[in-house]
């Protein structure tokens, strides 16, 4: 059961900068991904704007939000919600009744349907749920892909799998950075053509710059029927949304929630959009490309792998005989925070180090929350 350990820090939160956080008199990079993707105080004083409902009224700012996403995902379809964890419930819902397969050490929510889905094993027979494996370390690509593959036949003797959703993450974060391989997403192509399955990508978190993409699911050739979009799309304020093509029922006025896409948290999500450039996404890609390099050139025997794509990258640490280790890892956390960088641990033994910085941060102050980590790595 993959828990990450989010513990708070010491003390209180009194202010921040759009990529710091202030307690007391300290400031403290975020590298944890609270910052959202794009950065902390991303909104001025006079773009608080009131936030009326699309549901009664029509706006500029609303209008404006479904074109830009339908012209930068290719969508034809756009249906907001409040967050992520809502928008791939709705489109989990949209196949309610039919049977439902995902990935351990999966994340996709804690509503109903989600919570279901999310990090269980095996066959639920009585939910009609089937959990498949996903790669990560000491887990190859051919394993994964052959217990699939038994999993899926042994199923299919149990109940129709035809017209079923298949949800997956591109990279399993709270699973630990596990980075979907080419050969991977091959297997799921072939799956989901041979027992007639919709495909649900689930981009909460890689989409919109955070992996060195605008929408991962195109690099790996990808033809999502339903992709998810939450925290990164509203900057932290609560807005997500599911891009499909025609056949969802659920919404009036592009709206699965009363309260998504409002006027103001549309304002915002087109200012996020706007800071996602090519150039941007270059950057975070090179800077990417630079920053597993420092990691990898690291000296330590407590370092079992570090993987990751743009800026979702895991470091996987264990003791000297090449277990996981949580101590060690949640040693590290705190050390990092007390030199001022947040991260967060992820992994089915809290013993990855997750690296989340902000998509928008300068190189500069970048590096320098990369070079306290790889100063405490070296040490070991």
């Amino acid at each position: 059961m993959v828990t990450p350990e989010f513990k708070q820090l010491k003390g209180r939160v009194t202010s921040t900068d759009r990529f710091t956080v202030r307690i007391g008199k300290r400031e403290f990079l975020d590298f944890s991904g609270a910052a959202m993707a794009v950065g902390h105080n991303f909104v001025r004083p006079e773009e608080l704007i009131t936030p009326l409902t699309y549901l009664i009224y029509r706006n500029t700012y609303t209008e404006r939000l479904i074109s830009t996403l339908k012209k930068l995902s290719g969508f034809n379809d756009v249906a907001f919600t409040t967050s992520g964890t809502e928008a791939c419930d709705a489109a989990l819902e949209m196949n309610y009744g039919r049977p439902y397969i995902s990935f351990e050490g999966a994340y996709h929510g804690l509503d109903f349907i989600t919570n279901l889905v999310s990090n269980g094993t095996g066959i639920d027979v009585r939910n009609k749920i089937i959990h498949l494996k996903f790669p990560k370390y000491g887990l190859r690509d051919d394993a994964a892909i052959e217990y699939n593959e038994k999993m899926l036949r042994m199923a299919s003797r149990k109940f129709d799998l035809e017209g079923g959703a298949l949800i997956t993450e591109l990279i399993q974060s709270d699973g630990g950075i596990n980075v979907m391989t080419d050969e991977f997403s091959r297997s799921l192509k072939e799956g989901i053509a041979d027992y007639g399955l919709r495909l649900i990508v689930d981009e909460v978190y890689t989409a919109l710059g955070r992996s060195g993409e605008m929408f991962l699911s195109r690099k790996y050739g990808l033809r999502p029927d339903y992709l998810c979009l939450g925290k990164a799309l509203g900057a932290g304020f609560p807005l997500g949304a599911v891009l499909y093509n025609g056949g969802y029922p659920l919404y009036k006025n592009n709206l699965v929630s009363m309260q998504a896409a409002t006027m103001f948290t549309a304002r915002v999500a087109l200012k996020v959009l706007g800071k996602i450039t090519e150039k941007r996404i270059r950057f975070v890609k090179d800077s990417s490309k630079e920053i597993m390099s420092a990691l990898n050139d690291v000296d330590s025997k407590r370092i079992r792998e570090v993987r990751g794509m743009g800026f979702m990258i895991g470091v996987d640490l264990g003791d000297e005989d090449g277990n996981p280790d949580q101590g060690y890892a949640l040693a590290l956390r705190n050390k990092l925070a007390r030199k001022g960088v947040v991260c967060t641990l992820t992994g089915e033994n809290n013993n990855v180090l997750k690296i989340t910085p902000p998509v928008t941060i300068p190189r500069g102050l970048l590096m320098q929350g990369i070079s306290f980590i790889t100063d405490e790595l070296q040490k070991g």
